[in-house]
């Protein structure tokens, strides 16, 4: 049994108790944690494990990111500035048109160096189109990732679908591809690779798609993601189209379930907070997305209160072209702070609540917390180093521990990252793939992507010029 042992470091253990140890020490053997303790009770029971010094480091879970769309990567900057509908449909829905086979991989595998080289572990990709490749880049990157196809059966005149958009199918196709994909990929690679049923948005999902795409959930037993109530003008076409918001007609429906994941839900009623509670439904918060998209989550969303309702809430990044980044630092933070300026309650989501959203509720949401998300005996072994003797972080006390890490910490201060007992990157480098191969490539994948569309005619690219003089 191959053995591993991280010594000297401040263990975040995210257990139940969320017990924090100093000068402790986590083992792994094989794929699992075998123990977390103080670094000299560890080091007498496995004196034969090879040994990484994580003097002034932090021994954390890796962190868990329930949103990230792996095929948008390559999308990044040509989708700034603009508001959702133009985003969706003017964009994004074109791009992913054009997309090939090989630039799904290669965008999978650059968004997949910038998550491992910023502490993200796990990842839950909400979908596109041509996923096999997304799945074909998790295994070869090492990262624990979920796929799901996001399932469109229906558009009008003004929510328009490309044609030649993989997903710009009928009802029996849009079920189909979600099977398939399950399939073919969930549990894959020892249960690393998972893949779950997925909708895309509102005015694109039938009330046939939603109730069939819940009683295949159930016949898999995954979860169900789907972009809810992302700005108030999804929610007043839903309004117009069935006279209820959208929680109030997936309730209708029955379709409001514990095992459905909503992503943004950026526009909510009182009421619609209660059936969401009721239900037990799983959110993500992805407060990147919102405050560079304008959606509305923090002026107009109820996060606070379902967080201090106690309800699941992970949190995510979504994709470089709705947030430009994927470091899930940089969304701890804003999670921390956008509704406290907001709402003007400095105490509002503390900075521990803030990480337990990256970890073990992540984990929750994505109905993986048995498995992953803390630092406990028999689960699997994510784990991540972050680096604390470095300016960001000093000075350093106990009590500031937690704090430092949500407000001062960033992705470039994970040093070392460990996925199902595998370390796929140490002192920064990435060990699973090339990563400067990868840059290269996405690069020229980009570029051919850019004349695809131009040469479609796409008219959002005659604005993708600089706005300063380039000499």
């Amino acid at each position: 049994m191959a053995e591993l042992r991280i010594d000297h470091g401040t263990v975040l253990t995210m257990n139940p108790a969320r017990e924090m140890i100093k000068d402790g020490s986590v083992v792994i053997a094989d794929d699992r944690i075998a123990a977390v303790g103080k670094t000299a009770d560890l080091a007498a029971r496995y004196p034969n494990a090879r040994v990484i010094d994580a003097t002034n480091k932090v021994v954390m879970p890796g962190i868990v990111d329930c949103h990230v769309h792996n095929c948008q990567t390559l999308l990044r900057g040509m989708a700034d500035d603009i508001d959702l509908i133009a985003w969706c449909y003017d964009i994004t829905y074109p791009y992913e048109t054009v997309l090939t086979d090989e630039d799904t991989y290669i965008t999978a595998l650059l968004a997949q160096i910038e998550m491992i080289r910023t502490g993200t572990t796990t990842v839950a990709d909400p979908g596109g189109y041509r996923m096999d490749n997304v799945a074909r880049a998790y295994v070869d990157s090492g990262m624990r990732g979920m796929v799901c196809w996001a399932a469109m059966d229906q558009w009008s005149a003004d929510r328009p679908l490309p044609d030649g958009l993989p997903g710009k199918t009928n009802t029996d196709q849009a079920i189909y591809q979600q099977e398939r994909l399950i399939k073919e990929w969930n549990g894959a690679e020892h249960d690393r690779l998972r893949a779950s049923c997925g909708l895309r948005v509102e005015p694109n999902v039938s009330e046939a798609l939603y109730k069939r795409t819940q009683a295949l959930s159930e016949k898999y037993g995954t979860i169900v993601q789907f972009h809810a109530a992302v700005n108030s003008d999804q929610v007043e076409w839903v309004r117009r189209h069935t006279g209820q918001t959208t929680i109030e007609y997936m309730n209708s429906l029955g379709v409001l379930r514990e095992n459905w994941l909503l992503t943004h839900m950026a526009v909510l009623t009182d009421h619609e907070v209660e059936l969401l509670y009721r239900n037990g439904t799983r959110l993500c918060h992805n407060p990147g997305a919102t405050l560079k998209g304008c959606y509305g989550a923090i002026r107009l969303g109820k996060f606070p209160e379902i967080i201090e309702a106690g309800m699941t809430v992970g949190s995510g990044c979504d994709s470089t072209a709705a947030n430009n980044s994927l470091d899930m630092f940089r969304t701890m933070y804003q999670v921390a702070t956008a509704h406290k300026e907001f709402r003007l309650q400095a105490d509002l989501i503390p900075p521990e609540k803030a990480l337990e959203m990256a970890t073990i509720i992540g984990a929750k949401a994505l109905m993986w917390d048995d498995q992953i998300g803390s630092l406990e005996p028999g689960k699997k072994a994510d784990v991540i180093i972050v680096d604390t003797r470095r300016s960001n972080w000093i000075p350093l006390h106990d009590f500031s521990i937690v704090p430092n890490l949500v407000y001062s910490g960033d992705g470039a201060d994970v040093e070392t990252s460990i996925i199902d007992g595998r370390v796929v990157m140490e002192d920064r480098k990435i060990l699973t793939v090339d990563a400067d191969d990868v840059l290269e490539r996405a690069q020229h994948a980009a570029e051919g992507i850019l004349r695809r569309l131009d040469a479609a005619g796409t008219p959002h690219l005659r604005k993708l010029l600089p706005r300063w003089p380039i000499l």
